[in-house]
């Protein structure tokens, strides 16, 4: 017998139903394993259940808890002692398990937590007292259950107390939605990756003296003051190594003058900042000049990529913002939509009164995120925080910018969308104006009279012109003569437009994936074998394969980042999705270089990099502006970053005069690009000397 042969009722009502005779026992009776969040537990509802817990015990069942930090005191010194004498004194008659239950709930708790039948951990909320009540039980046959709703793991709980829950079975159609973020809400405490709440080994909790003692009453333990459980957490948040103490952070000069413009701006506005100037803790001090005159508030902050989220999420934490909830709203978190909607009714119940939802744009502009924001937009103001803004002026995106959002903040090196001006408009009609910015230049020529540094690392400009190979040329040059073609035709024809797009989509790409870059690769890191650590190398998908076996052959410790890592905390890797631990490698030496494509682009905090190497670039500056940032954070020891772009120029020699002046053409334009990055490094002159010098030779070819 199973679970799914139990008569199971989607929801129990204890005025109707005897939730142990009914539910409580049966389950037990017919699970292998049993994970529960109990607001408060107390061992004496194993000795009510006595007769499901022998059964469960018997089948081989385990039992994972997290309970509260108050329990009874007996049941502390009954945890004490089977943590000091794990194994020293074991039951040998299971038969009687049963008849022990009853007798000595207390000894039989020692007991299974010797045995490893019971594990528990410890759940410490920061502002108030760990209330979820959540069961998920599972029998041998992989079949599962939960339950949700007001009962705690006592025997007032299941036997006397007024309560009631609902019960989900992953058999029953449209009982998995419910089921699944039950699940996905119990793994996230356990592994200790909650927002609001820190979750301990049991051993831990009282090392730290977190536990408290239960009151004898358990309306009592209802009643229990925020104040304390803070205290608590306070006093030991040193020790527990997750709460780091914060650092001060003092806000530059310039970052207080973007705030000041922001707000005079009516709370709106775009801050044109370059990469590591300091965006985030200038959008942060934003947050908190509104919070100062806002009663209840939602902070949206919506970025790219999962992981960027993450990342801001540490620097909410080291600004030190006191936030009532934290909510992501991505493919990480199965649960954000039931989150998202509590916490906008919390808000407006009074519950709560500031509610952070950290979103990617994906989710942002999502159906569902945009109808649980406008049906649950009541008394309470929101400020949407737009990180990498220009990603919102796509067409898919802009569905997300709705008038519900009452101040509004957009971030971005390069706010402005490349070869798109409707997405331009769009997005500087929704945020307003660039009400603050402070350029690459800036940042590189400006001292930060506290460092007697410049705000970012200067780096030195390494220009490597490579010429195509013979097939290559041949390729090139009949595309660049179907583009002309088509060209005239296009005059008369609008429909060859888009063939057009697509040859120049082709012939990008032999420039982007031109063979002799791989020499030109394989000197330079030939060159840096000795300080090779800390490189990233940007390059096409087609490229990475290759660049990785140049590096595993001279035994160089890389790894790939794309799009394929995952952003899911695993808890193989200590809580840490796969992408923070190819970080922190990286960060560490562990990993010596990088080879990544665009997710590496945006935003991505790696201050140790100091070496960047170009294989591929578009011709959107933005890219280019954003790869170039990766590399002059400022970092310990770094004085001076070096950047390595591989730049194909088609060999004139071999181009027909009219396809030369065509070439010329574009030539220019990109050169313009190179040119404002050579003038701002700190070895210019020659860098411009060998812009310059291709630029005059190019000339002379086209007349």
């Amino acid at each position: 017998m199973g679970l799914k042969d139990i008569n199971l009722k989607p929801v129990y009502y204890s005025d109707e139903n005897n939730l142990l005779q009914e539910f409580y026992i049966p389950v037990l009776s017919n699970s292998v394993k049993y994970d529960r969040i109990a607001g408060y537990f107390s061992s004496n509802s194993l000795a009510i259940a006595a007769k499901g817990i022998a059964a469960f015990i018997k089948a081989g069942g385990r039992i994972r808890l997290i309970a509260n930090v108050v329990l009874s005191e007996k049941d502390q010194e009954a945890i004490k002692k089977a943590l000091l004498e794990r194994e020293r004194e074991v039951l040998t008659e299971i038969e009687n398990l049963e008849d022990q239950l009853k007798k000595d709930h207390i000894k039989i708790l020692g007991w299974m937590i010797k045995n490893n039948l019971l594990e528990i951990k410890i759940a410490v909320a920061k502002n108030g007292v760990e209330h979820q009540k959540i069961g998920i039980l599972e029998d041998s046959n992989g079949i599962k259950i939960s339950f949700s709703g007001s009962d705690n793991e006592t025997v007032k709980g299941w036997l006397h107390n007024d309560e009631q829950f609902h019960v989900f079975c992953d058999w029953k159609e449209g009982d998995r939605e419910h089921l699944l973020p039950d699940i996905d809400r119990f793994n996230c405490l356990w592994l200790d990756k909650g927002r609001r709440v820190r979750v301990y080994s049991v051993s831990d909790a009282f090392k730290m003296d977190l536990i408290q003692n239960a009151p004898s009453d358990e309306l009592e333990f209802e009643k229990l003051s925020n104040s304390i459980t803070d205290e608590l957490l306070q006093i030991n948040a040193e020790r527990c190594g997750y709460y780091k103490k914060l650092r001060k952070i003092k806000l530059r000069d310039y970052q207080i003058k973007a705030i000041e413009k922001w707000v005079a701006n009516s709370c709106r506005g775009i801050l044109e900042m370059a990469t590591g100037t300091g965006k985030t803790f200038t959008a942060l001090g934003c947050v908190k000049n509104l919070l100062e005159k806002e009663k209840n508030l939602v902070v949206i902050i919506t970025t790219p990529y999962t992981h960027l989220g993450q990342q801001w999420q540490k620097e909410i934490r080291a600004f030190g913002l006191t936030l009532n909830q934290q909510i992501f709203a991505d493919s990480s978190n199965r649960s954000w939509r039931h989150q998202l909607a509590d916490g906008l009714s919390d808000i407006t119940l009074g519950h709560l009164n500031i509610v952070l939802v950290l979103a990617t744009h994906r989710t942002f502009s999502s159906n569902d995120f945009i109808k649980i924001i406008t049906d649950n937009k009541k008394d309470f103001n929101i400020l949407l925080i737009a990180d990498e803004v220009h990603y919102l002026g796509a067409t898919k995106a802009v569905s997300g910018l709705l008038d519900e959002y009452d101040y509004r903040l957009a971030l971005s090196a390069t706010p402005r969308r490349w070869f798109d001006d409707i997405g331009t408009k769009t997005i500087f009609d929704f945020f307003g104006d660039v009400v603050f910015e402070f350029s690459l230049k800036q940042a590189i020529g400006t001292i930060n009279h506290e460092t007697n540094q410049t705000y970012l690392t200067p780096f030195k400009y390494n220009p490597i012109f490579i010429s195509l190979n013979d097939d290559e040329i041949e390729e090139y040059i009949n595309l660049t003569k179907s583009i002309i073609n088509k060209l005239v035709r296009l005059q008369k024809e609008d429909t060859v437009e888009e063939q057009i797009n697509i040859l120049r989509f082709i012939r990008a790409n032999i420039i982007k994936s031109a063979k002799n870059k791989y020499e030109a690769l394989v000197k330079i890191i030939d060159e840096h074998l000795e300080d090779i650590a800390w490189t990233i190398v940007y390059c096409n998908p087609e490229q990475i394969d290759t660049i990785m076996q140049e590096f595993n052959k001279r035994d160089i410790r890389t790894h790939r980042f794309t799009m394929n890592e995952s952003t899911i905390p695993d808890a193989k890797r200590n809580g840490m999705s796969e992408r923070q631990d190819i970080l922190n490698k990286f960060s560490n030496k562990e990993y010596q270089a990088l080879v990544a494509m665009k997710c590496l682009d945006e935003g991505v905090d790696v201050p140790q990099a100091r070496t960047a190497i170009l294989m591929a670039s578009s011709g959107n500056p933005r890219e280019y502006i954003q790869r170039i940032g990766r590399v002059i954070r400022r970092y310990k020891n770094k004085n001076l970053a070096n950047i390595y772009d591989l730049m194909v120029i088609p060999s004139q020699e071999y181009l027909p005069l009219d396809l030369r002046r065509v070439e010329f053409e574009i030539f220019t334009k990109e050169m313009r690009r190179y040119e404002e990055i050579a003038t701002i490094a700190v070895n210019n002159s020659e860098a411009l000397s060998k812009i310059y010098d291709l630029r005059d030779g190019f000339r002379r070819k086209t007349k």
